[in-house]
């Protein structure tokens, strides 16, 4: 019976997360400059640092503008630096 419950938790919690875009050769410059390098940068912070604490949006969900508000307002609370909230704002724009 346990195998079967853990199963069924991993498989629930696996439907509640975000799939977010992996940054290919096709995402470098499509809305803003950004390498590949720093797409994925970008990637790697959006999931670890503010993933940490609440499930992601989608990428593609918000324009620049609203990514720019909101990275103002969460980028202090997942205590990103400059460097690193421009990394996550190119990642989350060149979707």
């Amino acid at each position: 019976m346990k195998p079967i419950l853990i199963a069924l938790l991993f498989v629930a919690g696996a439907a509640c997360t975000t799939q977010l875009y992996v940054p290919t050769e096709a995402n470098v410059n499509k809305v803003t400059q950004a390498s590949l390098v720093e797409l994925q940068q970008g990637h790697d912070l959006f999931q670890n640092k503010c993933g940490k604490c609440h499930k992601l949006p989608k990428p593609g969900k918000h324009s620049k503008d609203e990514w720019t508000k909101i990275l103002g307002k969460m980028a202090p609370k997942a205590k990103l630096t400059t460097d690193q909230s421009e990394l996550v704002y190119k990642f989350v724009v060149n979707n």
